[in-house]
This record gives C-alpha cells, structure tokens and sequence, in this order.
C-alpha cells in the first residue's frame, strides 16, 4: 500500500523526536502544538503504525519511530540535496561542457581560457574533442557538441558566429628548398611547384578561395595531395614531396624538418572563431560563453 506522506510532516516529525516535546517542538516549527499533534497523527496513519509513547508527562519514540527518525533525516538530506543540485544545474555550476576545437585553439585562446573556467566552475565535466571546422559544425547541428573553435567561413543557419582573430598564411618548405633563402615568397612563384594541402570537403570556401587567388595570379594551383592532419602535410613537405600553408599561429607547431616562410603580400587570411546553436539551452555553455566574451571583448 502507498501512504501519502508531506516533507513538513517529516520535518515536523524528526523536530519532535529531537526535542521529546511538543511544545518546544512546536516553537522551533512555528507552528501550535494542536497543529503539531494533527500532522503526528497524519504521519502515524500514513505509515500505519504508532511512532511516540505519549503520556501527560513524557514524550518518547517507539521502536519503529526510532528506525523511522535515521529514514526520515536520510529523505531529508536527500531533498536538500537535491535542491541544491538542481538549482546548481539550473545556474550551470554543475553538468558537462562538450567543446570542439582545431589546433588554432590550442595556440591562442583555449589554453587560458579552460584554465579560467575550470578554477571558476571545478565540477562541471569537459569533454574536448579535435575536428575539423567542417565536423565541427555538423556536431553542432546535431547537438553532439556545445560550443566549436572553428575557421569561418562556415554555414551560419541556426549559429550564433563570433569572430577571435584572423591571420596570414605562410608557406612550410623542406629545408633544401630554394624558396628558403627569400624573406618572403610572391604567390605567383608557387605557379610550378607541387603543393600539399587541407581537403576540400574539410572547408570548401577557404579552398575556393585559394583556388580564386592563384587563378587571379595567373596560374592553375598544382596540388598533388589533400591530407586533413597537419602532421601528414608536414611530414610530406619534410620528405620534399611539395609545400604546404599554416596560419602564421601554428609555425609554433611544424618543428625543426621543415622552414616556414611569409607569403609576400598574403592576399588570403585564415579567420578563426567561436560558433554554438542560437537555440542553446545548456546554463554551462552560458558560463562559459560569457568568459569568452569578456576575454575577446565583443
């Protein structure tokens, strides 16, 4: 059978078998010692047997008030408890965080900007995962990831786009390339030589826009080999097998086999920037969006 029992019930109850009174009992209730003795009454019918011995003189807890008093503080703490979390959850101080990244992020505002929000908000749990920019944005719009450190362009339907930072391209060389020993490179002298780059499908307008550049300099790029990891393009470069782009951020990254050098008068830019669902409901990407915005000032 399923008794109908009140959390002030319980709380009116653990009151009395603390205080072994009703009338201070009913003091530290606020409430009046005939009210007191109603709910007491209610609660004994509910559970379906006596919980105090009562005299004119003495109040005191049967055996099964007894076993009911650590039940009743246990349901208590647990309400509490869950309050507390639940409004925890609602101001976003708990929950999960799932972000996308490209390497871009780990050279610029990511590194600092986890710090910030992990010291500020220890117990939500961060899933980090790196892709692509055009993975990025299908993981948002399958709700597969929060917030996604991208390069735009991308489709913007149903993103809210906000803008970090943009930078040039330069160019990464095996070591006994002639280009090594020119302060920067004019984009016409790539016409002939066999160039190593990011795939298509990965950010077709970035490619495109690549493809329009060369074209405008006269010239049709030669590109022998799409690889969507950077290291695979700087291993290739390594073993001269072409020439590859990074941003100018990530030069930090292509180590001691290969040489980068500027592109003289770099007529494209890498843009790079934050991207989460308009329609976002996570408080924890709130928190987080608003650290964000205060480090980038927008």
């Amino acid at each position: 059978m399923v008794c109908s029992i009140e959390f002030r019930q319980l709380q009116s109850f653990v009151v009395l078998a603390e205080e072994l009174h009703f009338g201070r009992a009913a003091d530290r209730l606020d409430i009046t010692q005939p009210a007191l003795s109603k709910q007491i009454l209610v609660l004994e019918k509910a559970v379906g047997v006596q919980l105090f011995f009562r005299t004119k003189r003495t109040v005191t807890l049967t055996h099964a008030g007894q076993t009911f008093l650590h039940q009743a503080r246990q349901l208590l703490l647990q309400r509490d408890q869950a309050i507390l979390l639940t409004r925890r959850t609602g101001d976003g101080e708990i929950g999960q965080l799932s972000i996308g990244f490209t390497k871009t992020a780990t050279q610029t505002v990511l590194p600092q900007l986890l710090r910030q929000f992990v010291q500020r908000y220890p117990e939500v749990d961060l899933d980090l995962r790196e892709l692509a920019t055009e993975a990025q944005v299908t993981a948002l719009n399958q709700d597969n990831i929060d917030v996604a450190f991208l390069h735009p362009p991308i489709d913007q339907r149903g993103l809210q786009l906000q803008i970090i930072l943009a930078e040039s391209f330069v160019a990464v060389l095996p070591p006994q390339h002639p280009f090594v020993h020119l302060d920067a490179i004019p984009l016409e002298a790539f016409a002939n030589e066999p160039l190593i780059v990011h795939p298509r499908r990965e950010g077709p307008i970035l490619y495109d826009g690549f493809q329009q550049v060369c074209q405008r300099a006269g010239f049709q790029p030669n590109i022998i080999k799409e690889s969507i990891t950077l290291q695979t393009r700087l291993c290739l470069v390594a073993a001269g097998l072409g020439i590859t782009f990074v941003s100018d951020r990530l030069q930090a990254l292509v180590g001691t086999n290969v040489v980068c050098r500027p592109i003289q008068d770099c007529p494209i830019q890498l843009e790079f920037g934050a991207a989460w669902r308009q329609n976002a409901a996570n408080p924890v990407l709130q928190n987080f969006l608003e650290l964000l915005v205060g480090k980038n000032d927008v």
